[in-house]
């Protein structure tokens, strides 16, 4: 059935008299992977998907949620009988306060669609290979990674009232490099909305990847104690980054979110600003409206290192006696929520250039990824990461690549300690920041480092 956006219209008219409300949203999408090892593509897969999603309210405050392929307007009928029947079952929610109800203009997004994705579909295989030969030829002896690519459609309903679509599309390319001896590695990182325009940057990943794996080459066991640290922006998304997502009430509810008595102090320096910005152009997550079709914005989280505001959807903008932010997502496992989440998380840019960042007196270390981030305290905020790949000591001019070192500290001193900030605004995603985040590299004082063994 070609006509999508008649699956969302059966949805909500075969649903609204059964239901206190009900939203619908029809994702059409078209996606491929093309994997590479041992300097050689070795997978290329695609696939499309047609699917359904629900959140229905019965019965008051029961809520529930399905997801499911579909192909006709019968599937859309079944699906639409087996939410209602299983939600009548639930207790009433606890997460519930109501949707979205008034019908509102929505902002024009700028940038969000590749006219040229179908070439680039055909064209990608020939890019890895380039991806790959860069890499080589900066250094690296293998090269492995992955490079994925979506367009993608949907079509949004509401029995309140607001609707609409949009359409997007997505590249995330990973690509590590290595020396014979797998320690000395490194990464490359590159992500956008236009991968037709993308392949110089992809290029540049590449060859990142295997400059830092031969930079590394005979990294030697780090010493724990007290560094500066210069974060690349990929370390800087998932340990700093993450903070602006944690202002987020139902984070705070359930003591995951060290934000919680903090509104209105000053958590960073005064030269640290921080939005969640479902506008910005370019993000891999923006969007003109939110699940319950309220229009989204930029929300300043934190504004001259100051916490400014919460994310919310209806729902939590009751609760806290405030308003939406057009944040709502539906979000959880088997039986999903509406819940406020994230956008683009996006920092301003800094005036240093990398050289100046590493210009110091001080014993530091320049960590260019990491992996494995835990936290031992969520509202606390004491976690610890994993620097994987290239990681240096700062002596004076040189750059003494080492290994097998832990950071383990406290995201909330960590922010509260930025030195200083890179030049160098780079979005970030990949399989440890799930949240597209701008971010740039960053000096931070006096963390605390750790044998990786401990």
């Amino acid at each position: 059935m070609n006509d999508y956006k008649a699956l969302v219209d059966y949805a909500i008219d075969y649903g609204k008299d059964k239901t206190d409300a009900i939203l619908a949203r029809v994702n059409v999408s078209s996606g491929s992977q093309i994997r590479f090892s041992q300097n050689a593509i070795d997978i290329s897969k695609r696939w499309e998907q047609l699917q359904l999603q629900l959140f229905a309210v019965v019965k008051g405050a029961k809520t529930g949620s399905t997801e499911r392929p579909i192909s006709s307007s019968d599937d859309v009928r079944d699906a639409v009988d087996d939410v209602i029947k299983f939600t009548g079952m639930l207790p009433d929610s606890q997460f519930y306060a109501g949707l979205e109800d008034t019908i509102q203009p929505y902002p024009k997004l700028k940038g969000e669609y590749d006219d040229k994705f179908d070439s680039f579909v055909e064209e990608a295989p020939q890019i890895i290979n380039s991806v790959v030969d860069s890499s080589l030829e900066a250094g690296a002896e293998r090269v492995a990674g992955a490079l994925r690519f979506d367009k993608a459609r949907f079509f949004f309903k509401s029995s309140h009232g607001p609707e609409g679509s949009g359409r997007r599309t997505f590249f995330e390319l990973s690509v590590r490099a290595f020396q014979e001896e797998l320690d000395f590695s490194g990464q490359g990182l590159s992500c956008g909305v236009k991968p037709s325009e993308s392949e110089r940057e992809m290029v540049r990943a590449g060859e990142k990847a295997g400059r830092l794996s031969k930079q590394a080459a005979g990294a030697v066991q780090g010493e724990p104690g007290k560094y500066d640290l210069v974060l690349s922006p990929t370390v800087a998304a998932d340990v700093i980054g993450s903070i602006p997502g944690l202002a987020n009430p139902m984070s705070i509810l359930i003591g995951a979110s060290p934000l919680g008595d903090k509104m209105g102090e000053q958590i960073a320096p005064n030269f640290v600003t921080a939005s969640d910005d479902a506008l910005y152009e370019g993000g891999l997550s923006s969007r003109a409206f939110d699940w319950e079709g309220t229009p989204c914005r930029t929300v300043k989280i934190i504004e001259n290192g100051v916490l400014k505001a919460l994310l919310h959807n209806t729902t939590t903008a009751r609760m806290f006696e405030s308003e939406t932010t057009g944040s709502s997502t539906l979000l959880g496992t088997s039986m999903k929520l509406l819940m406020p989440a994230s956008s683009n998380i996006v920092f301003e840019n800094g005036d240093h250039s990398i050289d100046e960042l590493l210009d110091v007196t001080r014993p530091t270390i320049h960590v260019t990824s990491n992996w494995y981030t835990r936290f031992q305290n969520q509202q606390s905020g004491e976690f610890s990461t994993i620097p994987r790949d290239a990681m240096f000591l700062v002596d004076g001019e040189e750059m003494k690549p080492i290994k097998n070192m832990r950071i383990s500290d406290n995201t909330m001193r960590m922010l509260s300690s930025i030195d200083a900030l890179g030049n160098d605004r780079t979005q970030v995603f990949w399989w440890e920041v799930r949240t597209p985040t701008v971010i740039p590299s960053m000096r931070i004082r006096d963390c605390r480092m750790t044998a990786a063994t401990q």
